[in-house]
């Protein structure tokens, strides 16, 4: 059905990232190639309220959400790792960084026939939340090939569009999971919806495989709100395993427990947590209370109640970190009491912008595209 064509026109979403080879599907989902916050979200502990990781809210259809992808229900909301608690922050503020743009396509697209349809390209919208006013496009390109983009302005306004976030996908096995990318822009969203104080851009590649997920993520002037958190550039990474292990990387900054100040350091964290287990974080701690040409290396296991087992604080030459030169200088627990696997530290590289590989990541070294993916041909202006 054909409806209202003369007020579109054709999108073409050029799907110029590599494709690797992904189960074929047999679905005819419509939406099987539109985002939801599963898809890419940083799991932690998988504590909603905690984690920011996705809910029943969260999905077009919750029915096809895998359970290791949902609220994990008797994960503890609350523990006393310090590390943990605070790295748990972290991973909530990229989730709801990105949760900001893909709830208003939840919402539009959920049990709801598109406004427009020209072909292969749909329309939803405009609609309005609260002061902004929105709408959604998914192309079906070829085969499992999809492209989606949305757009935001003020309501009310006749102000052209801004285009706030885009990606493109190739579903595999499951609908809305596969090979793909995404750009959220938090900068051009916040300049349109008053209730956003992100700023900066998030962009990510993912891989969802038959054991596990991949995603790797490049943030720019990332900070969930200016007026209390510096902004941050770096490589983040996030690989989740069928068996509940997560492992990721992350940047941040922040007040680190010990130090003199209130000042907030660089926080540079190699993070590791099985379900049911327990898990351990390694930091590197630069800048703010920690003296120039030092680093101060952390090292935090907890069990699977989420309780802090052993914690140490080594203060490192930059040239040595993690080496015979570093000096322990706080310690409690037991460091038998971090999980088996766990037992030896895995630092970060001491650039947040370097990459870092990971070995037990089963779908090779995905990384993030290096802008917000484009669309070959304009969508209408308002």
């Amino acid at each position: 059905m054909i409806r209202n064509v003369k007020s579109l026109t054709t999108l073409a979403f050029g799907l110029s990232f590599a494709v690797a080879a992904c189960s074929s599907t047999t679905t005819s989902d419509p939406l099987e190639g539109a985002p939801e916050v599963a898809a890419v979200q940083m799991p932690l502990t998988n504590n909603s309220a905690a984690d920011g990781t996705a809910t029943d809210a969260d999905a077009i259809d919750p029915a096809t959400l895998a359970a290791d992808e949902l609220d994990q229900t008797s994960v503890p909301a609350t523990t006393d790792a310090t590390e943990l608690g605070q790295l748990r922050g972290e991973v909530k503020r990229l989730n709801d960084s990105i949760r900001d743009f893909l709830t208003p396509v939840v919402a539009m697209i959920r049990d709801v026939d598109p406004s427009y349809q020209v072909g292969d390209l749909k329309m939803w919208g405009p609609v309005t939340r609260g002061a902004t006013q929105y709408r959604f496009f998914l192309r079906h390109v070829t085969g499992h090939q999809w492209g989606w983009r949305l757009d935001a302005r003020v309501a009310g306004s006749a102000e052209t569009y801004s285009h706030v976030a885009a990606g493109e996908i190739k579903v595999g096995a499951k609908v809305r999971r596969g090979t793909g990318v995404m750009g959220f822009d938090l900068d051009a969203l916040a300049a349109v919806d008053p209730t956003v104080t992100a700023q900066g851009q998030i962009l990510a590649g993912f891989r969802h495989g038959d054991l596990g997920t991949s995603i790797g993520y490049a943030v720019r002037h990332f900070t969930r709100d200016p007026a209390t958190d510096a902004p941050v550039d770096a490589l983040l990474r996030a690989v989740h395993l069928k068996d509940g292990f997560n492992r990721l990387r992350m940047a941040y900054h922040g007040n680190v427990e010990g130090t003199a100040t209130d000042a907030e350091e660089l926080v540079l964290a190699r993070v590791r947590h099985q379900r049911g287990i327990g898990g351990r974080s390694d930091m590197i701690v630069l800048e703010g209370d920690v003296p120039a040409g030092q680093a101060w290396v952390i090292s935090h296991c907890w069990n699977k109640e989420l309780k802090s087992g052993f914690r140490e604080v080594r203060t490192c030459p930059l040239d040595g970190i993690g080496g015979a030169s570093c000096a322990v200088t706080a310690s409690t627990g037991d460091r038998g009491n971090c999980p088996v696997l766990l037992q030896t530290a895995d630092l970060p590289p001491t650039d947040p912008s370097a990459p870092m590989s990971d070995d037990s990541d089963p779908n090779s070294d995905v990384t993030a595209p290096t802008d917000i993916p484009t669309v070959a041909a304009d969508a209408p202006s308002n």
